[in-house]
Formats: structure tokens, C-alpha cells, sequence
């Protein structure tokens, strides 16, 4: 690997501080991180979920940039991380003389979940330039107890400056494993590419600039009953949005993706698939932070 522009790391522990008298029944958080990593104040929900927004300071990535992210969800936890603001990826081809194909930015995130903790990870989009070039990695290890629910949106180009991907690089791989010692119980594994192809092609994104995943991986015993009555009230809403949705079924849990002209409306959507996922699980309603933009125009 190339020595890296900027390298920032953030590391996560979360544990449940309930009391032996059960007042307090909340989870908190160690932290230790480097720039361009900068955590926001946390909030709590009625049920004791810690809300953790983390900011990027930098204001974007340029070739070579490299970010580490790992966090550890201790036992009995319910955590939300989220961003306060989009990743941009700032053009990196034919932008050095040395270099004229360009750097990657790289973000590697690790996270283990342990026993009866649910972690939800829901980042603002991700943003690439024109002759941007970026790869993600996401290692997940979660118990049979848990649940994590990730989404995980991308906007090719700035659409309202007539800007695409142009000859930049999109890449993501996703892998989420049970925590288990006789043998690799693989939950979910995707490994996706998006440039100046698949942007335009029409078995591909045909032309549309915005695509996102959402993954959900609910516990081993979960109620398959429930998990139909979550595919349904899904479908339900697949007629109310003028983009590409599909939804399918994992063997713990569902897989959608969205692709679109719309970030706003791709928010909306996986907002409601959100609403759906917290009440079959029988949590509380989820409300939209004052971290993210746009939350006062989108009522569900």
C-alpha cells in the first residue's frame, strides 16, 4: 500500500452500565481517535440507546487518504452511529503528473457484536467527484443474539453541476460473519464496483447517479413470521417512490436496494424501511437527529 495522505483512526467501545437495581439501564462509550475523526455528543433514547454522531473534519478524501474505523459492541448494548455530514471523494485522476491514474482513498471498519446488542449504522451518502477514486471495507462479527442493520448510499458525480463519475472508481465489500469457532457461519458477503460502465450502461445504473444498500441481519431465532410481515409492509411502499427499489430475503434477515436520481428520496425510503425494522423488533420508534439535513421536510 502507498503511504497514505491523511491517516485517521477511530476506535469504539461500548458496554451496558445497567445497575444491579436496573435504574440504569443505558449504554455508554470509551472512544480514542485521531483527525480527521472528531465524535459529536452523544444523546440517549428512551431506551437507553446511545446516539453517537461521528464528524469527518476534514471535509473530504483525496487520493491516499486512509481511514480506520473499528468499534466493539459489549454485551446488552443498543447503539446508532451515524455521520453528521456527507463523504465527499475529491477527484484523484490525472491530477498528478506522477501519479496520473490516480490514488484510492481507502476506509477499513471493523466491528464485533457481542451477545443480545443490536447496533444500527446509518452514515450520511457518500459522494464521489468526478475522477474520484474510493474502496471501502466493512468486517462485521455479530452473535447469534444480535441484530445490525447497515445502510450504505453513494451519489456518482454532482449531478446538479452536469458532473459524473467520469473515470472514477467506486468499490465496496461488505462481510458479515457469525461469531462461531467450529466453523465460518458467513451471514452476508457483497463485493460491488460502480464507474463509468455500470454508471451508464443499461443492465446498469442507466445514467441514474444514486445507489443504496440496506442490510439487515436480525438474531438466529428471530421470528420468520415477523420477518414476512416486514416484507410486506416493505412492498407497500414500493409504489410511492418513481426509482428502482427491490428487496430480498437473506436467511436472517433482508436485503434492499435502491437505485434512483434522489438522495432525499432515498433517505425517505430507507427511513420507513427503518420505522418497519425497529417495530418488529418491538423498539421504540426512531426519530430523525438534528445531525441530518433535510429531516424537517420528510414526514412518515
Amino acid at each position: 500500500m502507498e503511504k497514505s495522505s491523511w491517516e485517521g483512526n477511530c476506535f469504539l467501545n461500548f458496554h451496558n452500565n445497567k445497575s444491579s437495581s436496573g435504574k440504569d439501564d443505558k449504554t455508554i462509550f470509551k472512544s480514542k481517535f485521531t483527525s480527521p475523526y472528531k465524535l459529536l455528543k452523544s444523546s440517549y433514547d428512551e431506551e437507553g440507546r446511545c446516539i453517537l454522531p461521528i464528524l469527518h473534519t476534514a471535509g473530504g478524501l483525496v487520493g491516499g487518504d486512509l481511514l480506520e474505523f473499528e468499534a466493539n459492541i459489549g454485551i446488552n448494548s443498543k447503539v446508532l452511529l451515524t455521520t453528521s455530514s456527507a463523504q465527499k471523494v475529491y477527484g484523484s485522476v490525472g491530477r498528478s503528473k506522477i501519479n496520473p491514474k490516480g490514488t484510492f482513498s481507502l476506509q477499513n471498519t471493523k466491528i464485533n457484536i457481542l451477545d443480545n446488542s443490536h447496533l444500527e449504522y446509518l452514515p450520511q451518502e457518500t459522494i464521489v467527484f468526478a475522477n474520484g477514486l474510493y474502496s471501502q471495507d466493512f468486517k462485521i462479527k455479530i452473535s447469534d443474539s444480535s441484530s445490525f442493520l447497515f445502510t450504505d448510499l453513494i451519489r456518482l458525480g454532482r449531478s446538479s453541476a452536469g458532473e459524473s463519475i467520469e473515470n472514477g472508481i467506486f468499490r465496496s465489500k461488505l462481510e458479515i460473519l457469525r461469531n462461531c469457532d467450529l466453523y465460518d457461519d458467513w451471514e452476508f458477503v457483497d463485493q460491488i464496483e460502480l464507474n463509468k460502465f455500470s454508471f451508464e450502461a443499461r443492465s446498469g445504473m442507466d445514467f441514474m447517479p444514486v445507489f443504496g444498500s440496506l442490510i439487515w441481519i436480525c438474531e438466529k431465532d428471530f421470528s420468520k413470521r415477523k420477518i414476512n410481515e416486514l416484507k410486506m409492509n416493505i412492498k407497500l411502499i414500493f409504489n410511492d417512490f418513481n426509482n428502482y427499489l427491490s428487496l430480498g430475503t437473506l436467511e436472517n434477515g433482508i436485503s434492499i436496494r435502491f437505485l434512483g436520481t434522489s438522495s432525499q428520496e432515498a433517505r425517505k425510503c430507507f427511513f420507513y424501511i427503518w420505522k418497519q425494522i425497529r417495530s418488529v423488533c418491538g423498539f421504540c420508534e426512531p426519530k430523525y437527529q438534528g445531525v441530518w439535513p433535510l429531516q424537517d421536510s420528510i414526514n412518515y
